[in-house]
């Protein structure tokens, strides 16, 4: 495997850009990948996928300053391959970082100049992140226009991963909208595709976004259950769990358990401090810790 790499990395950018969807799947290998592409004197192409990689590591599960730091990198070197394509797709990584970092305005105008830049299948991947930017911000209705429009050219170009994690998003915007059957047939549907990969950090997000449509349709036990579950594939892969720590604290205050949400609260704050995360993830871990406090 590690042969194969280092002669990839050379002979062409294939097995470079499979270090994307790896951050999903093994992101600590990942991380070390990239890093070892880095210090490899990389061609610009190479070395804006793996400060992406690098970026979207630090972004999900690390520090969000070095995140940006590295984003940034990527979108210069994408620049300098001369790569439209490539550089759509480091704008909404990017956009997306922006806005958890509570940089909406700059994020959202990120993500805007990466739906310009790309077309096709680079494009309707940029559509899915931006639909989640807004429906991190509470935007639904745009949300699921964006969502819409990515599916399927996602389908067509028989992306299964990205297909899965649009039907995921389109999912959880259903049920924020109360649309629990809808929500349920997506979820379905994308849990279809992601048995087909190795994209283990996205099945343990899908047994979550599970979890959290038990909850929305009343099932607090089975609700917990799946949290419980999706915690335990995150722990496998050893990465934070600050959404999945909102999500309980929402379940554990819905069935009375006024405490237990507290200290989980507490808990997910002291870690996220600890690593410099995202500011919306503490806002939305705060706001669960005062109404549990309320209780």
């Amino acid at each position: 495997m590690t042969e194969h790499y280092h002669r990839g990395v050379t002979a062409g950018s294939d097995t470079v850009l499979e270090l994307l969807p790896m951050v999903f799947a093994a992101p600590g290998e990942a991380l070390a990948r990239a890093e070892a592409v880095l210090g490899d004197r990389p061609p610009p192409l190479h070395a804006s996928v793996a400060h992406q990689v690098i970026g979207i590591w630090q972004r999900d599960f690390g520090d969000m300053r070095l995140a940006l730091t590295h984003l940034r990198r990527a979108r210069t070197w994408a620049a300098r391959a001369d790569s439209a394509e490539r550089e759509a797709d480091v704008l909404a990584t990017l956009g997306v970082a922006l806005v958890h970092a509570g940089r909406t305005r700059q994020g959202m105008d990120a993500l805007r100049r990466g739906v310009e830049r790309g077309t096709g299948h680079t494009r309707a991947r940029v559509l899915f992140r931006r639909a989640y930017s807004w429906w991190v911000l509470g935007h639904h209705k745009e949300a699921l226009e964006d969502v819409r429009r990515a599916i399927p050219v996602l389908r067509q170009a028989e992306d299964v991963i990205w297909t899965a994690r649009a039907l995921t998003l389109r999912a959880t915007v259903h049920l924020a909208l109360g649309s629990v059957e809808r929500a349920n047939a997506d979820f379905t549907a994308a849990e279809t595709l992601w048995e087909t990969t190795g994209q283990e950090h996205d099945k343990a997000d899908a047994v979550e976004s599970r979890g959290l449509a038990a909850f929305r349709a009343g099932d607090v036990p089975a609700a917990l259950r799946l949290l419980d579950e999706a915690e335990e594939r995150y722990a496998k892969l050893g990465t934070p769990t600050f959404m999945l720590d909102i999500r309980r604290c929402e379940v554990l205050m819905a069935a009375g358990l006024a405490a237990e949400a507290l200290a989980e609260a507490d808990a997910a704050l002291r870690a996220l401090d600890g690593i410099g995360g995202q500011s919306t993830r503490k806002a939305e871990l705060l706001l669960a810790a005062a109404r549990a406090a309320r209780l």
